[in-house]
Parts: structure tokens; sequence; C-alpha cells
């Protein structure tokens, strides 16, 4: 099951993934609004489907043309909302019928910008440190219930959110330098690390924070 706002692109995802082989379908949904959670919810019920694996991807990072305290607070809260409230949502739903079946596993995708912050994007960096530490939170409270919560940290990925980054000159040159790889991530890369901490050959690793950066990080 894929979820996001716009259906156009969960379509598109489908179809790719059933082109490939695979079962899927969408489910349109909101994840910053409570009540888009609650219909998600209810329509896997309906469908009688138990989760398995959750993957919080879902996130925007706007770029505040000032200082960061030019942020407005509508802003601040679309990007909480979205980055944080979401996957807290989610996991504490979605966690809880795990940890009832015993077993799940949970993967929160967060960046280096939780670590390296920046002022142009200040409040995703701090909704990405949030991240990492409701990874921690539900780590402990989930785990003797057979429910594993790791997190996935990126790079820059080519991605719309990268684009910004990897057409400006200056910026995507700076990211480079601070690379051992030289070079940003494809969304593969990134897949097959969150597909490692979804599967069973991470069965003995849970509150982790996987780095799949190329070595920005060192």
């Amino acid at each position: 099951i894929v979820t996001s706002r716009n259906s156009a692109d969960l379509d598109q995802v489908v179809a790719s993934i059933r082109e490939g082989g695979g079962v899927a379908d969408a489910i349109p949904a909101h994840v910053g609004k409570t009540d888009d959670v609650e219909a998600l919810l209810r329509e896997l019920a309906k469908r009688s489907l138990d989760v398995d694996v959750l993957v919080n991807n879902a996130a925007i990072s706007p770029v505040v043309d000032g200082s960061f305290s030019d942020t407005s607070v509508d802003l601040w809260q679309k990007i909480m909302d979205v980055n944080l409230r979401g996957p807290f949502l989610l996991t504490r739903r979605i966690g809880a019928a795990m940890a009832e079946r015993g077993a799940g596993s949970i993967v929160n995708i967060s960046s280096t910008g939780a670590s390296r912050t920046s002022p142009l994007i200040g409040a995703y960096c701090i909704s990405k440190r949030g991240l990492n530490t409701l990874t921690e939170v539900f780590a402990k409270e989930l785990g003797a219930k057979g429910v594993r919560v790791n997190t996935l940290t990126c790079g820059l990925v080519e991605t719309a959110m990268g684009d910004w980054t990897i057409k400006n000159d200056a910026a995507y040159q700076f990211c480079l330098n601070m690379t051992p790889l030289a070079r940003h991530a494809q969304p593969c890369e990134i897949a097959r690390a969150a597909l490692f901490l979804a599967s069973d050959a991470a069965g003995f690793v849970t509150g982790t924070n996987l780095a799949v950066d190329g070595g920005s990080g060192i």
C-alpha cells in the first residue's frame, strides 16, 4: 500500500510496482492531518490488511527566503505536521497493532539535516531531529513486544525534494565537497537500505540510525 496526497503520483508508483510483478494499491491520504490518517487506517481495516512494515517517508522541506526567524508560524506548523506529527500518528496506531501480533518493523526516513543544520531549512532540520528521537522512544516502548523501529538517515537524493540543491551549482558543490563518494544518491539506494531494516536480515536491529549519506557524516 502506498499513500500520499497526490493521487496521480500514487497511480504512477502503483503501476510501476505492478509492471515489476509486485502487488500494490494506493490509498490517498495527507499524513499530517489526523482525519486523513484515521481514514487511511479505517480503509486498511476494511480490507483486512495487517501492516507488517511501515515506512514513514512523507516529508516537505521548503526553503525560507530570509533568516530562520522569518519562518512563519503557518509554515512551521505545516512542516511539523507532515514530517513529525504524521509519523507519530501512524506509528502509535500501527505500532500498537504490530505489538498485539508480536512482530513488525517501522522505518523512519530522516536526513543529515537533523545533525547538519541550515537556517534556510531550519524547521525541516528540527523536524528530522525530532523524528530521530521519535524512533528511539518507540524502539524502547515496542521492542519487548517484537516491534523494531529504526531510522534511515539520507544524504542528498535525486528526488523532487533534492532537485533544488542538485540544480543549484553552489549548493550542490558544497554537498559534494562534504561527501567522500562525491555524488548524490539514487532513490533505489535508499530503498535497498530501507528494505534491509524492514527485513528479517535486521532482526536484531532496533533503535538505530543507519546513515546512507555517501560518507558525509564522517
